[in-house]
């Protein structure tokens, strides 16, 4: 019996906004996408995009929230926005 074939990689979209879209590529602008080995994190993604991990991001996964230890599958959207402040 063959085992299942896994991927050795998984391919997932990032989009930014608000101040953080200062980390896109002049020549990239908008949605990118990033090839990740399988078990990466949004932390993972958030640093692959060359995004400082001191700055402070609101997370989106696939219209939900997220968090940056949530693992990352084939095909994820991920939105990051920065952190809100005000009332």
């Amino acid at each position: 019996m063959t085992e299942p074939q896994t991927s050795s990689t998984i391919a997932v979209r990032l989009s930014l906004f608000a101040d953080l879209r200062r980390f896109e590529p002049e020549n990239q602008p908008g949605t990118r996408t990033f090839i990740l080995i399988p078990g990466a994190t949004v932390a993972d993604l958030v640093s692959a995009a060359g995004i400082p991990p001191q700055e402070d991001v609101t997370v989106g996964l696939n219209g939900e929230r997220g968090r940056l230890d949530t693992p990352l599958n084939e095909g994820d959207d991920v939105v990051l926005f920065s952190q809100m402040e005000g009332g």
